[in-house]
């Protein structure tokens, strides 16, 4: 397996500690000489936020050479739900040439995704990526099947329509398919079979939980191909989305003999992001497709619209190859990835606070993301944004919307003051571990970066508390009235949870045999032979 060069040893300190000290005491530590220190982290969950079990994580294509897990491993395993992929520290990458690359995440009876991934020297924050089982239609996704006989040659016997009401907007969804189609397969060889089964489906692109059943989850792209046959990154403006899958003898069809129609309702209240014009007969809407062959959304055909506000708009199209077709429009991303750079008074005392930031285009959230915001973590980067007429939301843990403003424009940075994110009731708690060499006077600060996350004992979701920076975070979403809470700290391949602890306003402790250290009361003689030794090596 390759490996970054990097220094990296292990303090295991498993010592119990009394419910009133700090928190972080229980975590195992990893102390580096060489900190990776541009990362991004992808989230990956099932529809109710759980963690799944056997998830495979691979890079697929891209700036690849240079990514690594944060031990310097080829090995991108998640840790609970977390994976990060890391950048070689000999790489400085920037707004105007990030490190992209695609990856592939899967898990047995999931359907996979490939989904892309970018580095800046700004934060890329956490972005969740949810896997759905074929069978799993989350809100906002109808389907229909219907199974159809065909002749000796596998050829429909008579004209054909099926239907199923929309997902969003009202109207209905309709495939005809003509008497005497033929169906192929992936290599275009008629497929000779009795009965074809038909699934159609109808899905709204508003609807942010719809969106995660998209080819890569997400109305955003880095790859789209458009009229022309040049590529470019974006985001999509959805006016109608269907999915098409035919089996016949449990063999996939790709291709018609024929083409087909499918007929798609397109909502009244449509407002194009790009010109800023209501829908009406006089627009037309272009057809991206995207196939399971290569996972690639590719401009096909331009429609028009049809119809009026009192009748409904619709488009109709003819249609040669399966399975996903997305009618509307397709705003080309800047070539310099979108920077935000938060200030804030509450900024000055060290304090750290979790966010999530969203991205707005024509009405649609087309990203979701969470970002640990600080001093020293000020400034976040969002990938493939489109060029204007985005904004940006800015919501506190409780989902109260902070702050709110236009992207800037093409390789500007967005400038947001972000009003105090935590709780002003509460008072400031300090969480700060060091570590001390058994023979030196000065502790260590060489400590690790980590996702902290935190519940209420006795409740069932952790929530992110933020990012601890060398063994530090400040926050005032803590109470200190006797609160017992559970802790659960990820970094890399390891993860540590710790419960039933009460905050102080300050909680600071470190880990060494001087008075007042903690060495940990487990395996205490165990953990001061690992300290001594590996202490030694610095």
């Amino acid at each position: 397996m390759k490996k970054l060069a990097t220094y990296i040893i292990a303090l295991i300190l498993l010592g119990a500690v009394g419910s009133c000290e700090n928190p972080l005491k229980d975590f195992d530590l990893q102390i580096s000489t060489e900190v990776i220190k541009n990362y991004a982290t992808l989230r990956i969950v099932d529809p109710n936020g759980n963690t799944i079990n056997g998830v495979a994580v691979a890079l697929v294509s891209g700036d690849t050479e240079d990514i690594y897990n944060m031990n310097g491993f080829r090995d991108f395993r998640p840790t609970e739900n977390l994976v990060t992929f890391g950048l070689d520290p000999k790489r400085m990458p920037t707004a105007a040439a990030p490190v992209r690359f695609r990856v592939s995440i899967s898990a047995s009876g999931y359907t996979t995704q490939i989904v892309p991934v970018s580095i800046t020297e700004a934060s890329a924050g956490i972005e969740t990526i949810i896997l759905r089982r074929p069978t799993q239609l989350p809100d906002g996704v109808s389907q229909v099947r219907q199974n159809i006989a065909l002749g000796a040659n596998g050829a429909t016997l008579e004209a054909i329509t099926i239907s199923l009401a929309a997902a969003e907007g009202g109207g209905q969804v309709s495939l005809d398919i003509p008497a005497g189609t033929q169906f192929l397969d992936a290599t275009d060889n008629v497929i000779v079979g009795r009965n074809l089964e038909v699934m159609l489906g109808s899905i709204n692109g508003r609807n942010p939980q719809a969106q995660s059943f998209l080819p890569g989850g997400s109305l955003r792209s880095d790859n789209v191909v458009l009229a022309g046959g040049s590529t470019s990154a974006g985001a999509f403006s959805p006016g109608a989305i269907a999915q098409i899958n035919m089996v016949i003898n449990g063999i996939q069809v790709r291709r018609f003999s024929q083409a087909l129609s499918l007929g798609l309702p397109v909502r009244s209240d449509y407002v194009s992001p790009l010109s800023g014009r209501t829908i009406s007969a006089a627009e037309s809407f272009e057809v991206f497709t995207n196939s399971s062959s290569d996972r690639v959304w590719r401009f096909e055909q331009n429609t028009s619209i049809t119809g009026d506000a009192s009748s409904g708009y619709r488009v109709t199209f003819p249609i040669t190859h399966l399975t996903f077709f997305l009618a509307g429009e397709f705003a080309g991303a800047c070539n310099v990835q979108s920077v935000i750079n938060f200030t804030g008074d509450w900024m000055a005392n060290g304090s750290t606070y979790p966010v999530t930031v969203e991205a707005v285009s024509g009405g649609n959230v087309i990203f979701s993301g969470q970002y640990s915001i600080s001093a020293n973590m000020a400034s976040i980067s969002i990938a493939n944004l489109p060029v204007s007429g985005v904004s940006i939301v800015v919501r506190n843990s409780a989902g109260n919307i902070l702050a709110e403003g236009p992207l800037a424009a093409c390789g500007q940075t967005t400038q947001i003051a972000l009003p105090n994110p935590g709780n002003p009731t509460n008072p400031t708690a300090t969480l700060q571990l060091y570590v001390r060499c058994p023979d030196k006077v000065d502790p260590i600060t060489l400590l690790p970066t980590f996702q902290l996350y935190y519940r209420e004992t006795g409740t069932r979701d952790f929530q992110f508390l933020g990012t601890v920076t060398n063994g530090f975070l400040r926050t005032t979403l803590l109470r200190t009235d006797g609160t017992r809470y559970d802790f659960r700290a990820i970094w890399n391949n390891r993860v540590k949870v710790v419960g039933g602890h009460t905050i102080q306003e300050d909680n600071t402790a470190t880990v060494g045999i001087q008075p007042g250290d903690i060495i940990g009361t487990k395996a205490g003689a165990t953990n001061l032979a690992i300290l001594t030794e590996e202490c030694g090596k610095l």
